[in-house]
């Protein structure tokens, strides 16, 4: 909900944060009641309806919102970390529960990465994902595991149906080279 109120300046009534960040009505409205007694939201009474804004002016809206702007900075951050990379990918892309935003602090950066399929044994690749790896944990607390793949391996992961290749046209978020869409119909 506050990534809902931290998106717009306009007031919005319950319902429609509800709907925008997947709760309950009922829950929405708990909620924005507990931040409005602490000044987080402001509240209009219109009718039976009421409309709800972030209080920017609160003293704890600037770290709200910073926090709500997380996840794209740790997404803008493994894209910037990958661009260091001796070797290039063919395809990096997160996907799992970071990419879905429900994850907690325990869990891992599920990241896969295509390289081609002449860099199989290649120890640079080793090196620089577990070099990456050190970095992402210290950024953000959270583990990479990797997904290392080839195109032969994409082509045989399509055509034997692997349920995760669902997972990561449904969650996958883009971070570097081509897309995985592309990569995945050639595989076909």
């Amino acid at each position: 909900m506050l990534r809902v109120l931290t998106g717009t300046e306009v007031p919005l009534g319950v319902r429609e944060v509800a709907r925008v960040a997947g709760v309950s009505a009922n829950r929405a409205s708990q909620v924005l009641s507990y931040l409005a007694e602490h000044g987080l939201v402001l509240v209009e009474e219109h009718g039976a309806g009421r409309l709800c804004r972030l209080n920017r002016a609160h003293l704890a809206a600037g770290p709200l919102v910073a926090l709500v702007e997380l996840r794209g900075r740790m997404i803008e951050f493994l894209r910037q970390e990958i661009q260091t990379w001796d070797r290039r990918v063919m395809h990096a892309s997160l996907f799992g529960s970071a990419a879905r935003g429900d994850g907690s602090t325990s869990s891992d950066l599920d990241l896969i990465v295509v390289r081609s399929d002449d860099a199989a044994d290649d120890e640079v690749w080793d090196e620089q994902l577990f070099d990456s790896g050190e970095q992402i944990l210290a950024a953000t607390g959270n583990r990479a595991a990797w997904f290392l793949t080839s195109p032969a391996d994409l082509r045989r992961a399509v055509q034997a149906g692997e349920p995760i290749i669902g997972e990561w046209r449904r969650d996958g978020v883009h971070l570097a080279g081509r897309r995985l869409d592309a990569l995945l119909r050639e595989a076909a």
